[in-house]
C-alpha cells in the first residue's frame, strides 16, 4: 500500500484516484476549484468511454443524470459538402460540470480523501508518489478553443457534428436540453474576425452553409468560455515518482473526440503501472501509454492538418459524402485500439 497524491479532479484525475483507491492505496485528491464548476469541453463521451465509465462505477449515474445519446457523426465543408455516418455504437453527451461532479462523488465513495479549493502543488511533500492531472498548461501554440451553450439550434438531434471553416471547425452536440457549441480555430482566424466572440461566430456562419443554417435562429444561453493558446500533442508523461495524466500528459486534438476517453483510460494505465513489478513504475506507464495512444494521435494530427485549407476541406468532405464508410474508417483510425472487448451488443452501452 502506497500513499499517492493526485492533483486535479477532472476525468483523468478522479478516475486515477478511484482506481488507485480500489487497488488498496491511500489516495488524497486535490482540486483547486470547488465543484460543480463550468469547464470548456465538447462533453462527448465516445463509445470507447463506456467500458471505463462502467468499471469506475459511474455509467449508470451518468445515464440517470440525463446524458444525451449520440448515434451519428456529421461533417460539413465551407463549400456545402455534407457527410454523415452512424457511430459503430451509440455514445453519450454530458456537460463537464455534471460529469466531473459525478466522478468526484464516486472518488469519495471509494475512500479517496478529497480536498477541494486547495492547490495540490502546495501540499505535495518530497518522497511520495504524485499523479498530475491538472489539464492543459501550454503557453505557446496557434490554436484557441471557445465554447458556449445555445438554444434553438436547428437540426441538432442525435449527432455529433463538425462544421469545418478555414483554419478550424465548429462542433455541436446536444446536452441537457441545450446544444453545446465548441469550436477550435487559429490565432490568425480570431485576429481576422475581431475579439467579440458573438461577432466571430456570426462571421464563421457565413463561411459554411450548414453552420449558417444551424445558427439562423440560435440564441446563446450561457457565457462564452475560451482557452488558449493550445499546443496539441504530447506534453510530458513522467518525472521521478510523478506521473502525468489527461491533458497534463497530452493535449488531444478535439477533432478526434477522444479527449475524455483517453483521460479515463490513462487512469487504468496508471493503476497497472503500480501493480506490475517488472520495471520502474514510470517506465511501465510511459511504455503502456505510447503503445496505446501513439498511432491514434498521429492519425489525429494528420487529419487536423489535412482539414485546414478550405479547398481541401471540401474535397475531403465530398469524398466522405460519396463513400460514407470512409467516415467510419477515419474515425476508427483516431480511436485507440484499447476497447476490443466492448462489442455492439454490450449491455453496458449508451442505451
Amino acid at each position: 500500500m502506497l500513499d499517492i497524491t493526485v492533483i486535479g479532479a477532472g476525468p483523468a484525475g478522479s478516475a486515477a484516484a478511484i482506481r488507485l483507491a480500489q487497488s488498496g492505496h491511500r489516495v488524497r485528491l486535490y482540486e483547486k476549484s470547488r465543484f460543480p464548476r463550468p469547464k470548456l469541453c465538447g462533453g462527448f463521451l465516445s463509445p470507447e468511454c463506456l467500458l471505463d465509465l462502467d468499471e469506475l462505477g459511474v455509467l449508470d449515474p451518468i445515464k440517470a443524470a440525463g446524458a444525451s445519446v449520440v448515434r451519428r457523426t456529421v461533417v460539413s465543408s465551407p463549400w456545402g459538402a455534407y457527410a454523415e455516418a452512424p457511430l459503430p455504437m451509440p455514445g453519450l453527451s454530458l456537460s463537464r460540470d455534471v460529469l466531473d461532479t459525478l466522478l468526484l462523488q464516486r472518488a469519495r465513495e471509494t475512500g479517496v480523501d478529497v480536498q477541494e479549493g486547495t492547490d495540490g502543488f502546495n501540499q505535495v511533500s518530497n518522497g511520495g508518489w504524485t499523479v498530475v492531472a491538472t489539464g492543459r498548461k501550454a503557453e505557446t501554440g496557434r490554436y484557441f478553443g471557445v465554447q458556449a451553450f445555445f438554444d434553438h439550434v436547428e437540426g441538432i438531434t442525435d449527432q455529433v457534428e463538425l462544421d469545418l471553416i478555414p483554419g478550424g471547425y465548429v462542433g455541436f452536440v446536444t446536452q441537457g436540453g441545450r446544444v453545446n457549441l465548441c469550436a477550435l480555430t487559429t490565432q490568425e482566424n480570431l485576429r481576422d474576425t475581431g475579439p467579440a466572440l458573438d461577432a466571430v461566430l456570426a462571421a464563421w456562419a457565413l463561411k459554411n452553409p450548414l453552420l449558417g443554417k444551424r445558427l439562423r435562429n440560435a440564441r446563446r444561453a450561457s457565457a462564452w468560455q475560451a482557452v488558449g493558446p493550445v499546443r496539441m500533442g504530447l506534453q510530458r508523461l513522467t518525472e521521478p515518482q510523478r506521473l502525468f495524466a489527461g491533458d497534463a500528459a497530452c493535449i488531444v486534438d478535439p477533432l478526434m473526440g477522444e479527449g475524455i476517453a483517453m483521460g479515463l483510460r490513462t487512469s487504468a494505465l496508471i493503476e497497472q503501472a503500480f501493480q506490475q513489478t517488472r520495471c520502474p513504475v514510470e517506465e511501465a506507464y510511459a511504455h503502456a501509454w505510447h503503445e496505446q495512444f501513439d498511432t491514434a494521435l498521429r492519425a489525429g494530427a494528420w487529419l487536423r492538418k489535412l482539414f485546414q485549407p478550405a479547398l481541401i476541406q471540401d474535397v475531403c468532405v465530398a469524398a466522405l459524402q460519396a463513400f460514407p464508410t470512409l467516415l467510419t474508417w477515419l474515425a476508427e483510425q483516431t480511436r485507440p485500439p484499447i476497447y476490443e472487448n466492448l462489442q455492439p451488443n454490450s449491455n453496458r452501452g449508451a442505451v
